[in-house]
C-alpha cells in the first residue's frame, strides 16, 4: 500500500487499463510487457486468475515485478465493463460493419456467419451502435463482486477497484461493505455519471469514503471512449473531476473514460489537480499494430517499436502532471 501512496502523493500514477472484461490472455500479456517496459506503474485487470497470471508473465518479461502495481477490477450488474456482445443471426444481414468497428478484433466472419469471440469482447458497444438491424445484443456476464474477488485474495495484488455504475445506491454500499470485509488492502472506486445525478454521486462517494484513511477515486468520464486523441473525447472525465474537486472530496483522484494524450493538458488548463491517469482504449490502440503480430515476442524490432510508442505517451503524460 505504501508504494501506491507514494506514487499518488507524487502525482505520478500512470495506469494501463486492459479492461475489466478483457479475457484475451495473449493481448493482456503483451500489453503488460509493453507498458511496464515503457514506464507505466499500474495495470488494471479483469478479475480472473488466468488473466492475472498472463499479466504477471508480461511484467516478468519486462523485468518490472517490483515496479508494476496490479489492480483488479470488479463491478456491479449494470456496469458496462462486464457486458459482452452477442449476435442475433435472424436479424444479421452480413453487412460486416461490426467487424470493421470492433477495436478488439472480437468480431469475425466464418462460413458466411458473424461470430463474436467472448473473451476478446470488452463491452464497448461500438458494434451495437453501428448495427442498423439491431442484430447485436448485449448480455451481462455478471458475478457478484464478492464472488469474483474471492479466488484472488490469496494472489499478489496491490489494489481492488470497484466499478459501481448503478442506479441503486443501497446495493452499491452493500457490495462495497462486503468487499471491504474480505479484502484489507488498498481499495478504490470507479464511477461515471450515467446512472446518478451529480448530487447523488457526491453523496454516495462521501458515504463510501467516510471510514477510509486512504481512498482512491477514479472519475470515469465516458467509459471506453478514448480511441481518439482529441480534447472532445476527454472532456467528460475532466468535467467529472472538476465536480469532485469542487466538492472537496478527500481522495486521491485518477482520470479515466475517454483519456488520451490531451487529458492532463486539459485538466491543467482548467486548473484541476489530479493524482494520476488511467488509459484504456487509446493506450491499446496505439500499440495494436505491434502486439497483434504472431511473432511479437520473437521479433525484437517489433517489441522495440511497441515499447517506444508507449514510452512516448508515458513521457508526455508525466511532463503534463
Amino acid at each position: 500500500m505504501e508504494k501506491i501512496k507514494n506514487i499518488l502523493k507524487n502525482k505520478k500514477c500512470l495506469k494501463l487499463i486492459c479492461g475489466a472484461g478483457n479475457e484475451n490472455l495473449k493481448e493482456v500479456e503483451r500489453l503488460a510487457f509493453v507498458y511496464s517496459s515503457a514506464g507505466f506503474n499500474m495495470i488494471d485487470l479483469c478479475a480472473k486468475p488466468e488473466v492475472l497470471t498472463a499479466a504477471k508473465r508480461g511484467i516478468k518479461r519486462a523485468d518490472k515485478e517490483n515496479d508494476m502495481l496490479i489492480c483488479i477490477s470488479i463491478g456491479m450488474q449494470e456496469d458496462i465493463h462486464l457486458s459482452k456482445a452477442v449476435i442475433n443471426r435472424q436479424k444479421c444481414v452480413l453487412c460486416k460493419k461490426c467487424i470493421e468497428v470492433c477495436p478488439q478484433n472480437a468480431v469475425y466472419e466464418d462460413e458466411e456467419k458473424i461470430f463474436i469471440e467472448e473473451k476478446k469482447c470488452i463491452g464497448c458497444l461500438k458494434c451495437v451502435n453501428i448495427c442498423n438491424n439491431s442484430a447485436i445484443l448485449i448480455e451481462h456476464k455478471y458475478k457478484a463482486p464478492y464472488t469474483m474477488l474471492l479466488p484472488l485474495i490469496s494472489e499478489k495484488i496491490d489494489c481492488v477497484e470497484f466499478h459501481c455504475s448503478s442506479s441503486n445506491e443501497k446495493v452499491i454500499l452493500e457490495e462495497w461493505n462486503k468487499i471491504k470485509s474480505i479484502y484489507k488492502g488498498c481499495t478504490g472506486i470507479c464511477l461515471d455519471r450515467s446512472k446518478l445525478g451529480d448530487d447523488r454521486l457526491i453523496s454516495l462517494i462521501r458515504e463510501m469514503g467516510k471510514d477510509e484513511k486512504f481512498f482512491i477515486l477514479q472519475a470515469d468520464g465516458k467509459p471506453m471512449s478514448g480511441g481518439k486523441d482529441d480534447y472532445k473525447s476527454t472532456l467528460q472525465t475532466v468535467a467529472f473531476a472538476d465536480i469532485i474537486r469542487e466538492a472537496e472530496i478527500p481522495a486521491f483522484l485518477i482520470l479515466s473514460g475517454g483519456t488520451n494524450s490531451k487529458t492532463l493538458k486539459l485538466a491543467k488548463e482548467c486548473d484541476i489537480a489530479v493524482d494520476g491517469i488511467a488509459l484504456g482504449s487509446y493506450a491499446r490502440k496505439i500499440v495494436k499494430q505491434y502486439i497483434e503480430k504472431d511473432d511479437f515476442f520473437e521479433n525484437p524490432e517489433v517489441m522495440k517499436e511497441a515499447v517506444s510508442t508507449a514510452k512516448r505517451l508515458a513521457d508526455e503524460l508525466l511532463s503534463d502532471m
